[in-house]
């Protein structure tokens, strides 16, 4: 201080203990401090944590050949899912309701209500899962309705209702029961016509000809087809032999139309006899003696009138004839005959429909008729004529296939009328091709905001590995490929990829802050791990719930809730596990800071 100013004398007190420098503890506390500070344990605990995530986070950086194992065994295993899943318009539904329908002729309603339908109900009532029951009767035919909850197997509940049905005593002129239930799966999946011209296909001889290559050729060389449960066919006319009697005849030898009718069943029999042994070689006896021809019916013997035989051409007329027509189907205006071709439950409908083109051929009937209009009226073309000379070369020709051979052995057009797989897959191809299109839109979008087209690649990859990844589960679960399960991942297309966003810029931010690219991969994964799971977990959680909905809604948007959270699990795995692997191998091109 100068001698100006003086300043007054500064007394200086002895440092206190609590003024002093604390030492710096390296070990942590047993118990909190003055200021609340978490204690040595919650310490401890939260260093375990972060050692944990630590550990998982540089699983990924260190094994990069495990995780790209792991990651194509899944891919491949989709792949191969893929291909297997069963292709439907929508899901498989099927509603709780079964009629029980016995048929009693000649009787009124009051009389089916009281003999028929109250024993059926009182009889079926006790069956389990039963929600409400009734009954409407009608003249020579009584309707049980059974609804059932929508958790209850069909199947057991049939198998009940059978079960309980043969306990009932009906009377003696009313059929068996019959258990109707309506499922939308069971329709034909394609329909086919047999049709033909000419003179063999004239009036009722020539629809009886057609139901007969129906019957005989067509629907055996349909049925062995991998996936085809039943062909039935429809229309035409059904033959049967008809024995017309003559009644003056019948009162003159006084004879009944009921005895015709038990000897015509007595002479036309076919049963078993029993064994024969003959030392160790045993033969099986049967009684072969069915009718083969009209003759042999009109030989038969009824009974003997006046000391001679009375046979059937004595009194009356066989001849061939048809069933009484139920349904009657036309292709172009003209009668034909057709068949329908229905699935078995799991089978594919659009693979099994391409067999069933594969067997029927290609074939162009219309060149065909006019070929054969030209052959008719003496004219050969050159092509005809090199095509000779090449089969005559000893060239083997293309198999034949049904429809053509139809045509040369019968002279019948057999044509496919309806198929309902090609609906089908053009609406399951639309949908594909509107998900590829949408995951090609998500990709540029992502490559206009990071402007760096190693980044995006690496993003991009994401979405066909977890759509790959997605399809193993779906097939172990059942679930189809329809426009639902289609529709759910495309729906879960955009949202794939926020995930893989999100631990990529993470990465990109600690690679930002100075951290090596396997410390940047493994602290950047870590430090959002928490929040990316938390956001797929809330996006499940909406949809998720849509897969324990009852009804009809229930089984029309169950496949596509399970299909958004699968495909959102399989995105979230590749988000903390693929992205950090690939970014860590130095295939991006971070930015560096100045």
């Amino acid at each position: 201080p100068s001698s100006e100013h003086p300043r007054a004398p500064t007394h200086l007190n002895p440092p206190s203990l609590h003024s002093l420098p604390r030492p710096i503890d390296l070990v942590p506390r047993s118990h909190k401090n003055d200021h609340g500070n978490p204690s040595g344990s919650q310490a401890a605990g939260t260093e375990n944590s972060g050692a944990a995530d630590s550990a998982l986070s540089s699983f990924t950086t260190r094994r990069p050949v495990a995780i790209t194992m792991v990651f194509v065994a899944a891919v491949v295993f989709g792949y191969f899912s893929y291909g297997r899943l069963p292709v439907n318009l929508m899901p498989e539904m099927s509603y709780p309701t079964i009629t029980v329908r016995t048929e009693y002729p000649g009787s009124a309603p009051e009389e089916v209500e009281i003999d028929i339908s109250r024993p059926v109900v009182e009889a079926l009532g006790v069956v389990g899962g039963l929600r409400r029951i009734s009954s409407i009767s009608r003249a020579g035919v009584s309707d049980v309705v059974m609804e059932f909850t929508w958790d209850t197997d069909m199947s057991e509940a049939i198998q009940d209702s059978l079960e309980k049905l043969d306990l009932i005593l009906l009377p003696n002129a009313a059929e068996r029961p019959l258990i109707l239930r309506f499922d939308p799966s069971l329709d034909p999946i394609m329909e086919l016509s047999l049709s033909g011209t000419g003179d063999r296909y004239e009036e009722e001889e020539g629809l009886r000809r057609l139901r007969r290559i129906a019957d005989l050729q067509i629907k055996r060389s349909l049925e062995p087809i991998k996936g085809v449960a039943a062909v039935r066919v429809r229309g035409g006319l059904e033959e049967e032999i008809h024995v017309l009697l003559d009644e003056e005849e019948l009162r003159r030898t006084g004879l009944s139309i009921q005895t015709v009718i038990d000897r015509l069943g007595q002479e036309n029999i076919n049963l078993a006899g029993g064994t024969l042994t003959e030392g160790r070689t045993e033969y099986m006896v049967r009684t072969l003696n069915e009718y083969e021809n009209l003759t042999q019916i009109e030989d038969t013997i009824v009974a003997r009138f006046e000391g001679r035989d009375v046979r059937v051409r004595d009194i009356g007329t066989v001849r061939r004839a048809h069933k009484e027509r139920e349904i009657l189907t036309r292709t172009n205006g003209q009668e034909s005959v057709q068949l329908d071709i229905f699935k078995e439950a799991d089978a594919n409908i659009v693979a099994l429909a391409n067999r069933v083109r594969e067997e029927l051929g290609e074939f162009d009937l219309a060149k065909a008729k006019e070929e054969a209009e030209r052959r008719g009226a003496g004219i050969v073309d050159e092509e005809d004529e090199e095509k000779d000379k090449e089969q005559g070369k000893g060239k083997p020709p293309p198999p034949a296939g049904l429809i053509e051979q139809t045509w040369d052995n019968e002279g019948a057009e057999l044509a496919l009328v309806a198929d309902r797989s090609l609906f089908i897959e053009s609406s399951i191809n639309e949908v594909r091709n509107t998900a590829i299109l949408g995951g090609l839109l998500a990709v540029l979008v992502l490559f206009f905001f990071l402007q760096d087209l190693r980044t995006t690649t690496i993003i991009a990859i994401s979405i066909p590995i977890s759509l790959l990844v997605t399809f193993a589960p779906l097939n172990l679960l059942g679930v189809s490929l329809n426009i639902m399960s289609l529709g759910g991942l495309a729906l879960g297309i955009g949202m794939l990829v926020d995930s893989s966003i999100v631990v990529l810029e993470s990465i990109f931010r600690c690679r930002q802050e100075g951290d090596s690219l396997e410390t940047a991969a493994n602290r950047g994964t870590s430090e959002v791990r928490g929040a990316v799971i938390a956001s797929t977990l809330t996006t499940i959680a909406v949809f998720f719930p849509m897969v324990f909905v009852e009804g009809v809604a229930g089984q029309a948007f169950g496949d596509l809730g399970l299909a958004v959270v699968i495909s959102l699990l399989a995105a979230l795995v590749v988000a903390l596990f693929l992205i950090p692997m690939l970014a860590s191998r130095g295939g991006l091109k971070w930015a560096e800071t100045k």
